[in-house]
């Protein structure tokens, strides 16, 4: 009878552990509630907390080229429509940017990171509200833009360092699984948005939007939980940031400024550029939502290479996929379907870029042993924000400067988007500059065997 109390006792220890509510006088406890990379909690943490949540987060601006397609056309904000990409730019940048300081501060105060689930929540549900009710670019930009980002951060953030204790030997699939919950948003959302814009208005839409988003949120929060017991973490365990200084790290980062400066041109500009074949709004939204399920597929597949090759060869792959799909299949389209067919090639390679993100803090923990994965996550997605915020006026910019001075260029070059082409492209190309660390790495060791 003892003998079967005392198993009683640790399983219930095991379930407050897991749940995070033993007292602040119980011995702190690590144990693990359940196993990590499998069971039942596993896995509806993963789809039902992470995948759900993480398709409702960002979807929404990564649907955004259809709501600049709306905007641009449609009062109060077609009177004045400069500023518009910027919006869904700074949503991304601001998300990616905040990300270093919420991975460090949530990492030391862990016990908070539940509630800091639910204030970034309410956050995002509220910036979605408020855009409803935007009459001027820059109220899109407080609200849909940067409001939304810094709520979606908080969300992010509690969500990866989740991931990051329930995955271990899975932990390259587990994120691409997370990653495709973001392309399956934006599968379903471009082309829900695009009917309720179309029927309802910007207005009405972003209310209802409002009102789901708020719903769907509540299975994901309850199942968004740790597996071990939350605790206070000294600096120490947090890791230091000397890992910033490493050129691995430089070089790393630069791939992922680069890649990002090109990364979100197609799914900004695309929508408006399908109307130059006849599409209509609705089937520019089905094409978004095309380059979205094949981000699905990307991300997963990345997920899957991350965990059984070095990141370099992910990397690289992606980066010239992309390029090759940017130059000729956007480059030479002829028609709308040949359109589609590179928003799928480029959503394949392109889609998949941030699940190397784990790959990458793998290597830089190689040489920088005390480097928290989850704050050089964060670091990568900081370096992605400024790709993303840079991206919007520069692309704007330069389909401003396109028109007319490339009319004698073949095919979709010689439109106005023509040199926007050109950029996105050759910023994916230097997207794989982080592999030139790998291929010094393997020089050495046969300039090491030679001298041998």
């Amino acid at each position: 009878m003892d003998i079967q109390q005392r198993v009683l006792g640790d399983e219930s220890n095991l379930e407050l552990i897991e749940i995070g509510q033993l007292e602040d006088d119980q011995p702190t406890n690590t144990a693990h509630a359940y196993p990590p990379d499998r069971g039942k909690h596993a896995w509806l943490f993963l789809w039902v907390g992470c995948f759900l949540m993480i398709a409702l987060t960002w979807g929404f601006p990564f649907s955004y080229g259809v709501f600049q397609s709306y905007y641009s056309t449609h009062p109060p904000f077609s009177d004045h429509p400069e500023g518009l990409p910027a919006v869904g730019t700074t949503a991304l940048g601001t998300l990616y940017l905040t990300s270093p300081p919420s991975f460090i501060i949530l990492q030391r105060y862990q016990s908070h990171r539940r509630l800091a689930l639910i204030v970034g929540s309410v956050v995002t549900c509220l910036a979605v509200l408020a855009s409803a009710f935007a009459t001027k670019v820059w109220h899109l930009l407080l609200t849909q833009g940067i409001l939304y980002g810094l709520g979606a951060s908080v969300v992010n953030t509690v969500t990866i360092q989740f991931l990051n204790e329930w995955f271990i030997e899975r932990k390259g699939l587990a994120f691409g699984i997370q990653e495709a919950g973001a392309a399956m948003g934006g599968v379903v959302i471009p082309v829900l948005m695009t009917w309720g814009l179309d029927k309802y208005g910007h207005r009405n839409i972003l209310i209802a939007w409002f009102l789901a988003i708020t719903i769907l949120s509540l299975p994901s929060i309850y199942f968004l939980r740790e597996r071990v017991r939350p605790r206070a973490a000294d600096a120490s365990e947090i890791g230091t940031l000397g890992f910033v200084a490493t050129p691995i790290f430089l070089l790393l980062q630069a791939g992922n400024i680069f890649q990002a400066l090109g990364n979100f041109l197609p799914g900004i500009h695309l929508p408006s550029f399908a109307l130059r074949f006849g599409a209509s709004p609705l089937a520019a939204a089905g094409m978004l939502s095309f380059y979205n399920v094949a981000s699905v597929i990307g991300a997963i597949g990345t997920g899957y290479l991350v965990d059984r090759y070095h990141v370099s060869v992910t990397l690289f792959l992606l980066s010239l996929g992309a390029a090759v799909a940017v130059f000729f299949a956007w480059g030479f389209a002829g028609n709308f379907a040949t359109l589609c067919g590179f928003a799928f090639i480029y959503g394949m390679f392109a889609g998949g870029w941030s699940s190397t993100w784990v790959g990458i803090g793998l290597e830089i923990q190689k040489r920088s042993p005390h480097a928290d994965l989850g704050v050089l996550w964060g670091f990568a997605a900081a370096a992605r924000g400024v790709g993303s915020i840079a991206s919007g006026p520069i692309s704007e910019r330069l389909i401003a400067e396109g028109v007319g001075k490339t009319s004698w260029w073949p095919k979709n070059y010689g439109s106005n988007y023509g040199v926007l082409i050109l950029f996105n492209g050759i910023m994916l190309v230097l997207g794989s500059v982080g592999c030139t660390a790998r291929i010094v790495e393997i020089l050495k060791r046969v300039g090491h065997r030679h001298n041998d």
